[in-house]
């Protein structure tokens, strides 16, 4: 084993910007674009952020220039550099570096591990060789260690003070790696450039289609990885067809108008999508939490007349924040009509017409067969 760096950098761990939860990978792999193709990621959306520069810079930079990071509806997306002869992964409010389907793939013919915490330090942790988890800590704690040899560790183990157990991983990953982290990487300039990459992630071990997910959906998240401009735009635009049209509201004046000026964005949709916001109505049944429209007013007691209700929200004739499916088939619609990167739109269209699907309570099929064959077209 290498020699241990010293712990005394690991006394007090500081998410800074990395304020809801995040995970840090290491590859022992200097080949950037490899370990970012491991994670599920698409190269030909990479970022190249220039450094050195605090990470927190370097995370407000992809935020500026990524579509959806951030978003619930957004893909997650890594933060990679080089380190000695390593790859680092940083995820700001991500967890796609300490998942076995990622550490698998990234660890054949040389080690990787992976650490997350979550709002509260709740950490995880895993260590991988030559394509296998050989130990992973859940919550971690040595004593729940579980793996193909969580043995392999136990040497690393040894004299951490695991009163503070996100310190105490920070620890074992440094001897594990040989590679010094610590929470001046999260405040400090990063030692060289950065590079960002959206990922689609790789199907759980239960993935069985239950929602239009990469992570639950192997097709589409194949799909997603690998097609090029046109089939991810005609998904897109097949996704956001089914979820207004199965919403009821395919015939609106301004959706249909969108529909028929596809690829380009009536300035009307634009409005509506910023009336109705993208709360699916089963997560926000009350009018009275609506996005106020710009510059609204909020009248003391609500009319009793929905229509009018919707007026004074600002809601287009015909569609309402209100109604199941509405507001993310709208999203949908608005993802459909983006030019810029096109594989993050796809997922985020995607996504939104399920929500949409998922608020009417409909079966995810219709929706699959729509994008799945808009995928297969030539």
């Amino acid at each position: 084993m290498e020699e241990r760096p010293a712990e005394d950098a690991f006394d007090r761990i500081d998410p800074m910007c990395m304020i809801q939860a995040a995970c840090v990978t290491l590859v022992e792999d200097d080949d950037i674009e490899r370990v970012a193709t491991g994670f599920g990621g698409r190269m030909d959306h990479a970022l190249h952020v220039e450094g050195p520069r605090p990470l927190a810079e370097a995370l407000a930079v992809v935020a500026e220039r990524i579509p959806g990071v951030g978003s619930r509806d957004g893909l997650p997306v890594i933060l990679l550099a080089r380190l000695g002869g390593w790859t680092v992964a940083f995820e700001d409010n991500g967890g796609e570096g300490v998942r076995p389907e990622v550490l698998e793939r990234v660890s054949h013919g040389r080690r990787a591990v992976g650490l997350f915490w979550n709002v509260i330090k709740s950490p995880s942790f895993a260590f991988a060789e030559n394509g296998r988890v050989l130990a992973a800590l859940p919550e971690g704690l040595p004593e729940w260690a579980y793996g193909a040899d969580p043995g392999r560790i136990d040497a690393a183990l040894e004299g951490l003070d695991w009163r503070n157990r996100l310190s105490a991983l920070f620890a074992l990953a440094a001897r594990l790696t040989g590679q010094a982290l610590g929470p001046e990487w999260l405040v400090g300039g990063f030692p060289g450039e950065f590079l960002a990459v959206p990922v689609v992630p790789w199907p759980r071990s239960d993935a069985d289609g239950r929602m239009l997910l990469p992570a639950l959906d192997a097709a589409l998240g194949e799909a997603l990885r690998s097609a090029g401009e046109g089939p991810l735009r005609r998904a897109a635009l097949a996704a956001a067809e089914h979820a207004v049209t199965a919403a009821g509201i395919s015939d609106h004046p301004v959706v249909a108008e969108a529909l028929a000026a596809w690829p380009e964005r009536p300035a009307l949709l634009e409005r509506m999508a910023r009336s109705l916001g993208s709360r699916p109505a089963r997560a926000n049944p009350y009018l009275a939490q609506a996005r106020r429209s710009a510059g609204g007013t909020v009248p003391a007691a609500w009319p009793d007349d929905p229509a009018t209700t919707h007026r004074l929200l600002g809601y287009p004739p015909g569609v309402s924040h209100s109604e199941p499916g509405h507001a993310m088939a709208v999203q949908a619609l608005i993802q459909a009509t983006e030019t810029d990167a096109p594989m993050i739109t796809a997922y985020r269209a995607i996504r939104c017409a399920d929500e949409a699907r998922w608020d009417l309570e409909q079966d995810v099929t219709g929706l699959r067969e729509a994008v799945m064959r808009a995928f297969a077209t030539a």
